[in-house]
């Protein structure tokens, strides 16, 4: 039984997984087809979505930074970027993806200082970073990593094992996400200008700029057209580069990625403002509704506190009038039956006809001892002698 109960908690654990997980890649997919169809304020509005929600879990939260983090990096607002890294960051310690988080994150940290041209820093990195670890993370990832450790072996003039880790990247990418292959073959480019092979680095670069247009990704196209631009004027073929710096400068306009990250930024503070004001709105109608609930509460006990009252005081009148009632019934008995009146005809002593005289008068054990000043005990006891002279049971016979 106990088997079969963990073999049901296991389903059930992966099944959940699997949900997650394919809700995340849809989201995620559809990010990158907003991204890729320039829709970047559509992208924002849908990860904000994410980010403001109360109800996302770290997990949420983690995936949602790292789709902001790579649309405002291809927008190459590479502060935003590293400001929403380590947002994921922070969400992903708070998982059970600790590791893979710190990984993921240290990678895209040193996409960023490499795409910065910050060579010092991305060596640094690269020594806290395995390939082992790129692993895993996913085909893409590595083949991202495998083109950093072309580009730093083409820096360090180590051609042959630069082209090695290229070539990887271009069989990863080809696999499984072809629409990146461009960022492999403007590498290429760089390391067949440095070995001289110029009819190699052109081919590069036209196949580069093949599965950019495929794919529409314009910012692989802007870096093909980059990259051949400064192909041609550093091997002096200035036509050329003058040709491919002037189709470079009217893609770099139209796409106007500076103008883009101000719209998403301001979108970010719309998107906040009216979460805040859905907030204070709540708060006035969760304020008010108290405020209703105390006065429905108040006039409540109020209705109860004077019904009481008046039930109260009705009760006192009833009372009043059945001891007036009890005081005639007693009397008429009285005068029907003379001899419990003639109690002098019995042995009684002074106190003792004190005591009767009292319990006539209505007054209780307590106020006949006072009276007397003598102990309610001392009243019980002559009572109890009265009864058993006259004998009676209770003093309204007398």
């Amino acid at each position: 039984m106990l088997r079969l109960f963990s073999f049901i908690y296991s389903f059930f654990l992966i099944n959940i997984c699997y949900s997650q997980n394919n809700s995340y890649k849809l989201f995620n997919e559809d990010i990158a087809t907003f991204n890729e169809s320039k829709q970047y304020e559509e992208s924002i509005r849908r990860i904000e979505s994410v980010i403001l929600n109360e109800k996302s879990s770290q997990e949420d939260l983690y995936n949602a930074y790292f789709q902001k983090y790579y649309t405002y990096k291809r927008l190459f607002n590479y502060t935003e970027a590293l400001t929403n890294l380590d947002l994921a960051l922070k969400a992903g310690l708070k998982t059970n993806m600790q590791e893979e988080a710190k990984i993921k994150v240290a990678v895209e940290r040193m996409f960023i200082h490499f795409d910065l041209l910050e060579f010092d820093k991305v060596t640094e990195l690269l020594t806290t970073i395995s390939r082992e670890n790129v692993k895993l993370l996913n085909p893409e990832t590595e083949a991202f990593y495998l083109s950093v450790l072309g580009t730093m072996n083409i820096r360090s003039k180590d051609y042959q094992l630069a082209d090695k880790y290229l070539d990887e990247a271009l069989v990863l990418l080809s696999n499984h996400a072809p629409k990146h292959l461009p960022l492999v073959y403007r590498k290429k480019v760089g390391l067949y200008k440095s070995l001289k092979k110029y009819k190699e680095a052109i081919e590069s670069f036209e196949k580069g700029l093949y599965y950019a247009e495929k794919y529409k990704i314009d910012i692989y196209i802007i870096a093909m057209y980059s990259d051949i631009s400064h192909f041609y004027s550093d091997i002096g073929d200035v036509e050329n580069a003058l040709r491919t710096q002037h189709i470079l400068n009217k893609l770099a306009t139209d796409y106007d990625n500076t103008n883009i990250s101000g719209k998403l930024n301001q979108i970010e503070k719309e998107l906040l403002r009216e979460l805040e004001e859905q907030k204070a709105a709540k708060n006035r109608l969760y304020f008010g509704s108290s405020i209703a609930i105390l006065i429905a509460i108040i006039l409540i006990v109020f209705f109860f506190y004077r019904s009481n009252r008046q039930k109260r005081i009705i009760a006192e009148i009833e009372n009043s009038q059945i001891r007036i009632e009890l005081d005639k019934v007693v009397l008429a008995m009285n005068e029907l039956n003379p001899q419990k009146e003639e109690t002098y005809s019995f042995n009684f002593t002074d106190r003792q006809l004190e005591i009767i005289t009292l319990v006539k008068q209505g007054k209780t054990n307590k106020e006949i001892g006072s009276d007397l000043f003598i102990s309610e005990n001392t009243v019980k006891y002559h009572l109890k002698i009265i009864y058993e002279t006259l004998k009676i049971s209770r003093r309204s016979e007398l």
